[in-house]
């Protein structure tokens, strides 16, 4: 989709990036993901929507992100964990609660506008901030932009303790949300450090810009405003439905004899399969496995699953279920051989055996289809080990990380190379 040519273009006929929802654009933090694969974060003080555009040229970006702090120095900010350098001073933090219902189709973001519809009211209702205005992210879902007019917080003169208080203060604001059933995200809000997308620029995976709503828009269905959102000439179209369906097809004669409705044993099913290999590379594979029964319910079986992943240093793994057993997604593109020596005593003997043998494996990433009925459909669980995904040294699958978008579990990237082409390799099959 995109290119470094068509990218300049859309930034230069843009010419400046609207900043000015922000007091003082300086004291926040600016990050983008390039197109050549590397997360950047600026190295100077942005003031001005133009002076953005201007720290882009050679290397343009397919993302943009700023910091929901502000920072007397935001430039070069020291991590958390970081105490060789001196603390920075926290100067104020954007109440921010981040609404995504995957995957990207009319169906889910009109479930995810009267969910962000929800929590507005019950904000208005039951706390004194100050909502700026709601965005609509570009895909899955909705921004809420809030200030909190309560600024006692800033008055502690510790630098770490006034940022753990705004921490700590902001955790209990989500939790009473979550609590009242609306379905944010269970970080965003609470996050010092966290960044979000730059209203104004574009989402890189759908073409859509990240746009601030008119103020009666979010009391109003998706489909009478979603057209009036720019997008790239580039830009996918948005679905009505979830896009990762079976297509239709002239299928099979199926046996009449009964369906194991969760057994892969019984009469003939027909499924998609997706492929580990790397498409583009030569010989790195992506790790997509169903977890073995004899592992336990779904619970202990992604645990121990997780706990493996994390002592190879291989990370994230998105988690999906079919209602009785998970599938595991690690998004990275691995050298086979160094796959084989880690997989060996893992207990994920199959899918060894496949890479083993044919240099790849096939792997069911849907229900089946059954005597014209659908059982066991392919749900999003979670996505865990970002942890081991910060030490993991392999670069990222490109191939996967569309799957696992597509799945409704789309990857947080961090710093890293990608590899491989976008598609993966996929089949339909029939089998017993």
């Amino acid at each position: 989709m995109w290119t470094e040519e068509n990218l300049e273009r859309h930034y230069s006929e843009m010419g400046e990036i609207d900043l000015t929802w922000l007091s003082k654009p300086s004291q926040h933090q600016f990050r983008w993901k390039s197109l050549k694969g590397p997360w950047i974060t600026s190295r100077r003080r942005i003031s001005t929507g133009k002076k953005l555009i201007q720290d882009f040229s050679g290397c343009m970006p397919t993302d943009v992100y700023v910091s929901t702090s502000s920072w007397i120095n935001p430039v070069n900010l020291p991590r958390l964990k970081d105490t060789k350098r001196p603390y920075p001073i926290l100067l104020d933090h954007l109440v921010v609660f981040d609404i995504d219902i995957r995957p990207f189709c009319k169906t889910k973001l009109e479930q995810a506008r009267s969910a962000t519809q929800g929590v507005r009211d019950w904000l208005l209702e039951n706390t004194e901030l100050d909502i700026k205005h709601i965005c609509f992210s570009g895909s899955k879902g909705f921004h809420i932009i809030a200030r909190d007019p309560d600024r006692s917080l800033f008055s502690e003169p510790d630098p770490v303790r006034r940022e753990q208080e705004v921490r700590r203060s902001r955790k209990e604001l989500l939790e009473r949300v979550i609590e009242a059933g609306f379905p944010v995200d269970s970080v965003v809000t609470a996050d010092t450090r966290r960044i979000i997308r730059v209203p104004g620029t574009l989402h890189g995976a759908t073409g859509w810009q990240c746009t601030i709503m008119q103020e009666d828009w979010l009391d109003l269905p998706v489909d009478e405003w979603i057209d009036l959102i720019p997008r790239h000439s580039s830009a996918i179209e948005i679905p009505r439905n979830p896009p990762l369906s079976m297509p239709t097809i002239k299928w099979p004669k199926f046996s009449t004899k009964d369906v194991g409705k969760h057994s892969d044993q019984g009469s003939e099913y027909t499924s998609i399969e997706v492929s580990s290999h790397v498409s583009g590379t030569k010989d790195r594979s992506a790790i997509v496995v169903w977890l073995p029964q004899k592992w336990g319910e779904m619970k202990k079986a992604v645990e121990k699953a997780n706990g493996i992943f994390d002592s190879m240093d291989i990370g994230p793994v998105a988690f999906l279920s079919d209602g009785v057993r998970a599938l595991a997604i690690v998004p990275r593109a691995i050298p086979r051989d160094f796959l084989l020596s880690r997989l060996s005593g893992a207990g994920l003997n199959q899918f060894e055996h496949d890479i083993r043998k044919f240099e790849h494996a096939w792997v069911r990433i849907t229900g089946r289809m059954a005597q014209g009925e659908w059982v066991g459909e392919v749900e999003p669980l979670t996505v865990l080990g970002y942890g081991a995904s910060e030490r993991c040294a392999h670069p990222w699958s490109a191939p996967h990380l569309e799957l696992c978008s597509r799945l409704g579990l789309p990857i947080r990237e961090g710093e890293g190379e990608v590899s491989g082409s976008v598609e993966a390799s996929m089949r339909i099959v029939v089998r017993n």
